[in-house]
């Protein structure tokens, strides 16, 4: 079976996923990978965002993130103090 055209006014798609923090959606916007969160911060009447889209994040970078960042040890014993 062939597959329709794309419509050339789509930039992207989106699914919607549940998980702890309640519904979340995930998918593509002109090619780019993207995670909308609803602003649970809004106030009511005001006119900042429903949805924040944010670039993902893999969850072993955040946890490898703080061991990468860190300077390397450099190891000393008494020969190498100039004191």
């Amino acid at each position: 079976m062939a597959e329709k055209p794309n419509d050339p006014n789509e930039i992207g798609a989106l699914w919607i996923k549940t998980g702890a923090r309640g519904d979340y959606m995930t998918g593509t916007i002109n090619g780019q990978p993207v995670v909308l969160f609803k602003n649970d911060r809004k106030l009511a009447g005001s006119n900042q965002p429903d949805w924040r889209v944010k670039k993902p994040t893999p969850k072993d970078a955040v946890s490898r993130g703080s061991a990468e960042s860190a300077p390397p040890r450099i190891p000393f014993d008494d020969d190498t103090i100039p004191f």
